[in-house]
């Protein structure tokens, strides 16, 4: 029988060993995971993007956009999820390693932000959703949409203070159910709408180019690559952690996208709310499995921003639970949602948003190629790591200042060049290729003795 050398302390209800290793006891296969991976991918955000698509370029121009950003996703989640798997370690703790101890707390502050924003408006997204269901489709008078974001952001809570086990029990009940209605809702459609008139159709609205496209669908998703340690550090194996982001980036996200891009070619409308209940009259029932989607997703923006706090928590006089440290930010994140300050919150949200991807590139070129045998727990248990990992964050830092510059005044600097330069290559991908460069030319100089694998 195996040894179980973990701590007591570890063994806590609601431990989700946010600052340590996950046991072997509670590592799994990719299959035991794989609703929690396609439970991230199903989401309203993914749906809108696919609308995106159709709305701007022809059906085999979607397929094509769809197809390469899965790949482009799911290529830089397998690089990342590795990581996650051999150290079994949350993503903020990983960067540890590639930024240093007190570089990585920067990391952690402006990932859990980001999802802290995020949380609040998917919980201002659920307020607008049972209040156009039950005014707008049943003509039921109801509590005005405040009330249905603060009731909706507190259940979706609920799962992220459970923690990972939470995310995972409400994720293989939604999961399937959402399978389902989204197979009876594409039958439907395709029984109204002639398949040959989908896949003939051009652009629904104002064509794009076929590279902004292929952006769309790699920027709603690419924050979540750059995280995706957060789950992987519960997988067996290289391989379960392999597998289980080609499930979700691809086999999950396809799908999703796709029909999103069907509904706008068949009913010039990419909300799937309105659709399923407007045009193809599934009831209730789809409106609160579409609930459910929003639920898988959101818990996990909470569950990854609660754990970048934690990092930034871990080493301070501060003493923590996890759970009440995901109470506190989810009544904060609830209370930004209910006052209406998340809309202000989201210019600056779209900034975190160009700066998060690139730490991809960092944490990829330190882990396969200049610091492959650093990434060991030991390191952070016995304070061996470095404060600050000057390659990295420099590294970092320029590829920050890239994303800025791709992107369009007044939310960045907006150079015109590289504003041009964003609508032919992802602004997310040009982010990590420039923290990757960047730091094999500068981890050298700042580390004698560079790895020789």
């Amino acid at each position: 029988m195996e040894k179980n050398n973990t701590p007591v302390k570890e063994k806590e209800v609601l431990n989700d060993y946010e600052a340590t290793p996950v046991p072997d006891s509670e590592h799994m296969s990719w299959l035991s995971q794989g609703a929690v991976w396609i439970g991230a991918s199903f989401c309203l955000a993914a749906i809108q993007t696919g609308g995106i698509l159709a709305n701007g370029l022809s059906f085999g121009q979607s397929i094509i956009a769809i197809l390469v950003g899965s790949a482009i996703l799911t290529v830089l989640a397998i690089f990342m999820g590795i990581v996650g798997a051999q150290t079994h370690l949350a993503s903020a703790m990983n960067s540890r390693f590639s930024l240093g101890i007190k570089g990585s707390k920067i990391f952690g502050i402006v990932v859990a932000f980001s999802l802290f924003g995020w949380f609040g408006f998917q919980a201002d997204m659920f307020g607008q959703t049972v209040v156009t269901l039950l005014e707008g489709y049943l003509g039921i008078h109801t509590a005005p949409q405040v009330v249905w974001t603060i009731i909706g952001g507190t259940a979706m809570m609920i799962t992220a203070i459970v923690g990972y086990k939470g995310i995972k029990a409400l994720s293989n009940v939604a999961v399937p159910l959402l399978f389902v209605l989204a197979m009876a809702a594409l039958g439907i459609t395709l029984a109204r709408v002639p398949f040959a008139s989908i896949t003939s159709k051009g652009p629904v609205g104002v064509a794009i180019p076929l590279t902004v496209g292929i952006a769309s669908v790699v920027g709603n998703n690419a924050v979540s690559v750059v995280i995706v340690s957060d789950f992987t550090r519960y997988s067996k194996t290289r391989k379960d952690a392999i597998r289980g982001c080609i499930l979700g980036y691809f086999f999950g996200y396809v799908p999703i996208l796709l029909m999103g891009a069907i509904f706008t070619y068949s009913f010039n409308n990419w909300n799937i709310v309105e659709v399923m209940l407007g045009e193809l009259n599934l009831g209730i029932v789809a409106a609160i499995v579409l609930i459910l989607a929003q639920w898988t997703t959101n818990d996990n923006n909470l569950y990854s921003s609660v754990l970048g706090v934690a990092n930034v928590l871990a080493g301070t006089r501060i003493k923590y639970k996890r759970w009440l440290l995901t109470l506190i930010v989810g009544i904060i994140s609830i209370a930004f949602s209910a006052i209406g300050l998340v809309d202000h919150y989201l210019s600056f949200l779209s900034i975190l948003t160009a700066t998060i991807p690139a730490m991809a590139g960092v944490v990829i070129s330190d882990f396969f190629f200049l610091n492959k045998n650093g990434y060991e727990f030991e390191l952070i248990e016995k304070k061996k790591l470095a404060d600050w990992n000057w390659s990295g964050i420099i590294s970092w830092f320029l590829a920050i200042f890239m994303g800025l510059c791709m992107t369009a005044a007044p939310t960045g600097l907006g150079v015109p060049a590289l504003v041009k330069l964003a609508g032919v290559v992802p602004t997310p991908i040009v982010g990590v290729i420039v923290a990757f460069v960047c730091n094999m030319v500068i981890y050298p100089l700042f580390n004698k003795r560079a790895a020789k694998g």
